[in-house]
């Protein structure tokens, strides 16, 4: 073997141990900084076999300045070899720092909700006491490739398996569970798409949800959603409305600016006429946070809203106003102290004992002149009762200038299909404490609500239970019990003979005042 290669060999068997304990680090790895080493140029030239095994002379300093110095020109004018253009090409880009691309840009989730509820009513026996079993259930695809671009996908299922298939209730109970059918439904409940242009204007496209107002249980100024809210429920069933949301926010001032197109709140917007268009101010004064909006769709009113939330020392207080002028549907006026059954016996009367005709009752319908508010107030306290525990206490109060002022028209407007709960009446108020994870129960909270319709004197009030039990899985359990004047909202009752709508006869209807509510829930959120 020759001296030579004996130099070769040497010197590559005296490098494997420095090269197995310099392990490259993870800046090295994934491009991160490393600021106590500095790489060699990319365009150094590659040392020479001479240089490498010691066969050339020693160079002095001024040698080799003058070496570096030439260096550059050297590379510059000879072309590099393979390796040197593999080692010392360009740098690699990192897509993480580049936006390219995100860690786990993907996410898949949902949620399932299995509820019992049962409600006894007056006279009713417990074996006929009513029961049902809406089960829910969220599936959902959350995709962002970059901090700037997000699309989201929530698709939902609906059943329950103890009502008879095809069945409707009559009576809408306000409830988040009045409208789940018997048979399985699947519903799109949003889907949308979200960037930004020059990180000024954010943009939303699709089926999204969007809340207005500042109440805690009624929200006049919520323009934007189909339906309304259930103020006692503890899950918003609700599903989206289609939208183009464009949100323009002014940092400096923390104020934030909101155009909206829509495309399906008052019904499909298959021409361009029937696209609606809203806006939003939202702005902040000191401690006072101020809402200001409007809505215009075809078909429809025009709406104006006004919402506050301010701090009064340990006191927060918060208000809604929404305003149109005149209203949307007909407003129906019955005779005074007469109710729906002495009007029915009368119809009756004159139709020689056949089934009255609802549609020959002497009820005026009409159409108010001027606006008419509506108007949500109130406040809150909390206050600490231990070391480390807190209460919340609030009232609230809502003026409904389209409600009735008696419980009088409550029949007549079910059958006219404009019964909704929560706003039927013209006057009501809110009384509730919240104890959130109480003592060593960090894992429960406490919700006790006080509801009643001024206007008709009739309440309910209702306790819920929520329970953290495992990680992903909350248990919720509720109890409520009804009072006040019977045929109330709260205690809605009707004893109706046959009746006659047109060409339709349908079966007389019965319903006894309700006395007591209970319910337990199971959710699981992924």
């Amino acid at each position: 073997m020759s001296t030579r290669t004996t130099l070769v060999l040497t010197a590559a068997l005296a490098a494997l141990p420095a090269l197995a304990q310099e392990r490259p680090s993870e800046g090295d790895l994934f491009g991160g900084d490393t600021p106590e080493t500095k790489p060699a140029p990319a365009d150094a030239p590659r040392p020479d076999e001479s240089s490498l095994f010691g066969d050339a002379p020693a160079s002095t300093p001024a040698t080799q300045g003058a070496a570096a110095t030439s260096a550059p020109e050297t590379s510059s004018a000879m072309p590099q070899d393979r390796d040197a253009q593999a080692l010392g090409g360009p740098a690699a880009t990192n897509a993480f720092d580049t936006e390219e691309a995100v860690e786990d840009p993907l996410k898949i989730g949902g949620r399932f909700y299995l509820r019992a509820f049962t409600q006894g009513n007056e006279g009713v026996s417990f074996g006929n006491t009513s029961f049902s079993a809406p089960m829910l259930v969220d599936g959902y695809f959350d995709a962002r490739p970059t901090d700037r671009l997000r699309g989201f996908v929530l698709g939902r299922l609906t059943f329950d398996p103890t009502r008879q298939a095809g069945s409707t209730g009559l009576i809408p109970t306000g409830t988040s569970t009045s409208n789940i059918s018997a048979d399985p439904r699947v519903v799109l409940d949003q889907a949308w798409l979200r960037f930004d242009l020059e990180h000024k204007l954010f943009i939303t496209a699709g089926k999204q949800h969007v809340k207005w107002g500042t109440s805690r249980f009624w929200n006049p100024t919520d323009f934007l959603s189909p339906q309304r809210k259930d103020p006692l429920a503890l899950f918003d069933a609700r599903t989206g409305a289609t939208m183009l949301k464009v949100h323009v926010p002014w940092e400096e001032k923390g104020w934030n600016f909101y155009a909206i197109g829509m495309l399906d709140n008052a019904g499909p917007a298959n021409t361009l006429g029937r696209v609606g268009g809203a806006a939003r101010a939202e702005v902040v004064l000191g401690s006072t946070e101020l809402g200001l909006d409007a809505v215009i769709q075809r078909g429809r009113k025009p709406r104006f809203g006004l919402d506050i939330s301010s701090g009064l020392g340990p006191i927060d207080i918060y208000g809604e106003l929404a305003l149109k002028k005149g209203s949307d549907t007909p407003l129906y006026r019955l005779p005074e102290n007469v109710s729906l059954g002495d009007l029915l016996g009368q119809v009756q009367g004159n139709d020689g004992g056949g089934p009255p005709d609802i549609g020959a009752l002497p009820i005026e319908a009409y159409y108010p002149d001027g606006y008419t508010p509506q108007v949500s107030g109130g406040a809150t306290w909390t206050f600490a009762y231990s070391e480390n525990d807190t209460a919340t206490v609030g009232v609230e109060y809502f003026y409904n200038s389209t409600g009735y002022p008696t419980s009088l028209a409550y029949p007549y407007l079910i059958f006219q299909g404009q019964y909704q709960p929560f706003y039927v009446g013209r006057h009501y108020a809110a009384v509730y404490a919240l104890l959130a994870g109480p003592g060593s129960w960090d894992n429960t909270n406490f919700i006790l609500s006080n509801l009643g319709n001024l206007s008709d004197r009739s309440f309910t009030t209702r306790l819920d239970v929520t329970h953290r039990a495992l990680r992903y899985l909350s248990v919720e359990a509720f109890i409520a019990a009804n009072y006040g004047q019977r045929g109330g909202e709260f205690r809605f009752a009707l004893n109706l003979p046959a009746l006659r709508m047109g060409e339709q006869v349908t079966a007389p209807i019965v319903v006894a005042p309700p006395t007591l509510q209970a319910g337990v829930g199971l959710r699981i959120d992924l």
